[in-house]
């Protein structure tokens, strides 16, 4: 059976929605062969637990009661007028969980979590003038985790490195095919992220 480019695309874009990525980051910081990999597991199990919870479960949860309140049309939410209301939503259970999370003593964890929100914030602002692409800014969050791992805490990572810039460019091609993004709003969006959060653990 022949799969489409375009049904490629849409499962990669499914599989890597915007709000799996900060857990994807928390595990990539817990394999990056740092100080952070050696956290027993029961801590690993309850801080993916909150990230994933926080940052995923909750927001998702959100989706059907949207959908019958016909604030949104589909659960991908292509219609950029439709997202603010959902990014705000996202935007303010990401800050109820930094809020648990900093209460931990892990830093890198919650400069990540904190740069996941600024972005949601950027993200916000932005889409009320114009169509930024949300998965690109996730994944670029992704990757400039993965370099912000490098350069603060010498991880030698570099088979997660590589994963996560090919992740990014599946998803900037899935966006493309669907035509859902412009190559503008495709590379605006990962730059966004990955300076964002790469920044913030560089110079915190």
């Amino acid at each position: 059976m022949n799969i489409s480019s375009e049904k490629i695309a849409k499962i990669i874009s499914f599989v890597f929605n915007p709000l799996i990525i900060p857990t994807l980051g928390i595990l990539m910081i817990f394999y990056s062969g740092t100080y952070l990999s050696y956290i027993p597991l029961e801590g690993k199990k309850l801080i993916v637990t909150v990230i994933f919870s926080g940052t995923f479960l909750i927001p998702v949860s959100f989706i059907p009661l949207l959908l019958y309140l016909k604030v949104i049309d589909n659960i991908g939410v292509n219609n950029p007028s439709q997202r603010l209301l959902p990014l705000i939503i996202t935007g303010i259970i990401y800050c109820c969980t930094y809020y648990i999370v900093r209460r931990m003593p892990l830093m890198i964890i919650n400069i990540f979590i904190l740069g996941s929100i600024i972005c949601i914030i950027l993200n916000t602002i932005i889409i009320t003038k114009w169509k930024i692409s949300s998965h690109l800014i996730a994944v670029g969050g992704l990757v400039g985790l993965a370099l912000g791992l490098i350069f603060r805490l010498n991880a030698d990572m570099p088979v997660l490195l590589i994963t996560s810039i090919l992740i990014a460019g599946l998803l900037g091609f899935a966006r493309l095919r669907l035509l859902a993004h412009t190559p503008a709003q495709v590379y605006t969006g990962f730059f966004l992220g990955l300076f964002i959060v790469s920044g913030l653990l560089l110079l915190v």
